[in-house]
């Protein structure tokens, strides 16, 4: 009895390995239509306090001015970086958003051309 059951054991695994070889491989899924969006953090400015007002001392309106200043040309450094490494890929872009515009245009007029086409022949 013993030989049959290891026959069959046998015989089954070598069926199922069988059956796993002819299996078709599972597909990569697909690449995305776009990529995701990039997470981009936020500037890291700090802004100033309130204003200390016409009525505070001269040193604390000395300093707003000098923290409003600073959070200023933080925001405008954290601009002037975010446009240089954004403008390679506005430049990568730029024909693919050309294309979209002029199939746009040239969709227009044909639209404009065919709906003249249809009325002078109504």
């Amino acid at each position: 009895m013993m030989p049959v059951r290891s026959l069959l054991t046998g015989l089954a695994l070598a069926m199922s390995a069988h059956a796993l070889a002819q299996a078709p491989a599972v597909p990569a899924p697909a690449p995305p239509s776009a990529p995701a969006a990039a997470s981009v953090p936020p500037p890291n400015c700090k802004k100033p306090g309130e204003h200390p007002g016409r009525l505070g001392l001269d040193n604390a309106r000395r300093n707003w001015v000098r923290d409003a200043n600073g959070y200023l040309e933080c925001l405008k450094k954290y601009a002037t970086e975010q446009q240089a490494i954004g403008k390679p890929l506005i430049d990568q872009a730029r024909p693919h958003i050309d294309a979209a515009n002029a199939a746009i245009e040239e969709h227009n007029k044909a639209a404009a051309l065919f709906k003249a086409e249809q009325d002078k022949n109504d």
